[in-house]
């Protein structure tokens, strides 16, 4: 059997090593575009329950972070002088570099044929006799555009930037550092990768971004140079966070991320169709590294894919076997990547307004606003109980109780014993009266329909807005998805000075319970609904 991998990253390699390893009387050759030494970007992140799928497969991954890495468990939060800590994490970071060294060396000893500063175009494999292609050539990939058609893919474009650098700042673990500079809020994403160097990543919001007068750099030119415009911009506004430190650059030019999904992983083409073609890793889906790391759902797709060959037993003269096998690979394949790509949205919008957040909140709640982008108070706590016992500490120390959904209110001269209030046609059931969510002759509430996709969100916030100018008391916020009512919810509160209500479906259960809990404690909402319609 004649297998061609078109791209030499994490992911490529390491279905080329399983590949060989599992059958060595397949004839396995890797394509890759750029030198054996050349790498973009700086560090590779994997939780402690990736490494243990990968190291059953292959113990390269686990060596790479045992002789080279870095691991850590808290996850800190930096802003305003402070710092909160959130454990229960468990994560580990090594240079990229030194994996593609490791898996390059695994794969030549197990017989893989690797060329590189070999550039190859999809036909040009589909014309050469394989009978497998592995497309692992990245979110840019050729091979998917080629077959578009097929494949089915589709984009979401995010409104944020971000640039990727190093720097020879030591930090302990994954750290995240918010920075108001004269232009605007610019946060970091850092982490030590081994070898005195940290990645040292960079969001900013697009407005931020210009003012900053960060846009003049060319992005269009071939992949080498570096921003070096931005870069002395960063190491001067976080110079006090990473101690004077410089920035290290590696190909650092600042982009807009994107999701990628794609409909089917798996295609024949080329003469005759005798060639079976597979989507891996980033050419298949994306998702934000706030939460995934697009090497480590590579990696696994390698494993899923090799190992589905291996159980089909395939072989050349058969490509009923492949097809097979690659179907076991896609159904395996795309109900885990699709739960981690849903689970990065939320983390993505985050990322995409947190500077109103970083303007608004004290420093222990953006801290809870944004562990909890993802996740509820009861995961949580689960994990860190003291982290979430001292943001219940601040709340009370702020509000007088401990529990944000037994702390008092008073809407409009109505006094609200606590924040979960049911609403019915149309108007807010609180304790000391009832608002309709309508101009009145009284105080009254404007009701606003949350977007069924973020695309309305403006015009949602917008009419939030008018009923604010038009003297309403209260933004209720419904419909929509638990994201955008949440996003609505949040910018009224946030940017326009609102008193929000959030109106929640379901029953009243634990489930909702913990959801109203996050909402209030996060600085979302400021009361919870319940609908009795």
């Amino acid at each position: 059997m004649r297998i061609a991998v078109l791209g030499g990253g994490p992911g490529g390699l390491l279905a080329a090593l399983l590949a060989k390893r599992g059958d060595p009387g397949r004839e396995v050759t890797v394509f890759e575009r750029n030198r054996a030494g050349d790498t973009f970007g700086f560090g590779v992140v994997f939780s402690d329950a990736t490494l243990d799928g990968i190291d059953a497969a292959d113990p390269v991954l686990r060596r790479a972070l045992t002789e080279h890495g870095v691991h850590w468990d808290p996850i800190e939060v930096r802003l305003r002088g402070e710092r909160w800590r959130f454990g229960g994490n468990g994560m580990a970071a090594v240079a990229r570099r030194t994996l593609l060294t490791l898996l390059q060396q695994q794969a030549v000893q197990a017989g893989v044929d690797l060329r590189f500063s070999a550039p190859v175009q999809p036909d040009d494999l589909l014309n050469g006799d394989y009978d497998l292609v592995i497309a692992a050539d990245g979110a840019n990939s050729q091979m998917r555009d080629r077959f578009a058609g097929a494949f089915g893919p589709s984009v979401v474009t995010a409104t944020a930037k971000f640039i990727w650098f190093g720097t020879t700042y030591p930090f302990g673990g994954l750290t995240f550092v918010h920075e108001q500079g004269p232009h605007g809020v610019f946060a970091v994403h850092g982490y030590p990768i081994g070898n005195g160097v940290s990645t040292f990543i960079v969001e900013t919001d697009e407005r931020s971004w210009r003012e900053a007068g960060l846009d003049a750099f060319d992005v269009s030119q071939p992949p080498g140079p570096s921003d070096q415009v931005t870069q002395a911009y960063l190491e001067k506004l976080f110079a006090t966070q990473i101690d004077g430190c410089p920035l290290l650059v590696n190909n650092s030019r600042w982009g807009n991320f994107r999701t990628w999904r794609t409909r089917r992983w798996r295609h024949r083409a080329g003469p005759f169709n005798r060639t079976a073609v597979a989507l891996l890793g980033d050419a298949a889906h994306t998702a934000h590294f706030s939460v995934g790391s697009g090497t480590k759902m590579a990696m696994e797709d390698a494993i899923a894919l090799t190992q589905a060959l291996d159980r089909a037993g395939t072989v050349a003269s058969d490509p009923d076997r492949i097809d097979a096998a690659l179907a076991v690979y896609e159904a395996e394949r795309t109900g885990p990547v699709a739960r981690i790509q849903d689970s990065a949205r939320p983390s993505l919008s985050w990322w995409e307004h947190f500077g109103r957040s970083y303007r608004s909140l004290p420093p222990w709640q953006f801290a809870f606003h944004f562990f909890s982008r993802s996740l509820p108070e009861s995961k949580l706590r689960r994990r860190d109980p003291a982290f979430m016992d001292a943001v219940h500490r601040a709340w009370q120390a702020t509000h007088g109780r401990e529990d944000p959904l037994r702390t008092p209110l008073t809407i409009a001269g109505l006094p609200q014993p606590d924040r979960v209030v049911p609403v019915r046609d149309g108007e807010v059931r609180l304790a000391g009266g009832t608002l309709m969510l309508r101009p009145g002759s009284g105080p009254w509430g404007v009701r606003v329909t949350a977007p069924d996709t973020e695309a309305g969100l403006g015009r949602a916030v917008e009419e939030a807005a008018r009923g604010l100018a038009a003297g309403a008391c209260l933004v209720a916020v419904e419909g929509g998805t638990g994201l955008t009512r949440r996003l609505v919810c949040e910018a009224a509160r946030l940017e326009h000075g609102a008193l929000t209500l959030l109106v929640e479906d379901g029953p009243e259960d634990s489930a909702f319970e913990d959801r109203a809990r996050t909402a209030v404690l996060s600085g979302r909402a400021d009361l919870v609904g319940t609908r009795h319609d």
